[in-house]
């Protein structure tokens, strides 16, 4: 399920803090309803499973620091106090799986992650079989949210979506300069989010 097609349409292909922000907000919204109740201290509990560790620490950190920055935005605005529950995936996919069970299990009403595509399609079972709302971050692999999943949702750009814009805007750039390029080199990894835009490229 993608959540805030307008919210998608908004990012393109380098997000800034502004506009990853406001994709967080319109979710948060989303989930301020009576289905989510707030734990006892009054509080959200955001299970946050991201890659701090492993090949893709440098990613995950950075997506760290953003919901530091943007739990006391979204309180700012009269939605949930948070707290967020973090879990490292150790840039792992069965890591990933545990820790959200390990979450769920501690109380998470509410799981956001995992940057990764193949990490997030192992949370994503997981949130699905024990009925606890998933919250896509980046992972840009379509299938995750075409399984007709009810629990999991998405407010990030598919790869193909992406590589549309790109596309739309290198066309106006080689019509403006006069001259495109003749042969593209693809160079990418095995992960399924690599593969995931590579087939996304295909013509």
């Amino acid at each position: 399920m993608i959540l805030g097609d307008a919210v998608v349409r908004r990012i393109r292909l380098s997000p800034n803090r502004r506009s990853v922000l406001a994709g967080t907000a319109a979710t948060a919204a989303s989930f301020a309803a009576p289905a989510i109740l707030p734990a006892q201290d009054g509080a959200l509990r955001v299970g946050l499973i991201l890659p701090l560790s492993g090949l893709q620490a440098g990613i995950g950190q950075d997506c760290r620091y953003t919901v530091d920055i943007a739990a006391p935005v979204l309180n700012s605005l009269g939605l949930p106090e948070l707290k967020i529950m973090s879990g490292d995936s150790e840039s792992n996919v069965d890591t990933a799986r545990a820790r959200a069970e390990k979450l769920i299990n501690d109380g998470a009403q509410l799981l956001v992650g995992a940057f990764d595509s193949g990490q997030t399609t192992a949370v994503a079972q997981v949130a699905e079989q024990k009925g606890i709302p998933l919250v896509i971050n980046v992972a840009a692999a379509p299938a995750i949210t075409e399984q007709g999943y009810r629990y999991v949702f998405r407010n990030f750009p598919t790869a193909q979506m992406i590589l549309r814009d790109a596309f739309a805007d290198q066309k106006e750039v080689f019509a403006t300069a006069g001259a495109a390029p003749k042969t593209v080199v693809f160079i990418h990894t095995t992960t399924l989010t690599a593969l995931q835009w590579l087939r996304a490229s295909a013509p």
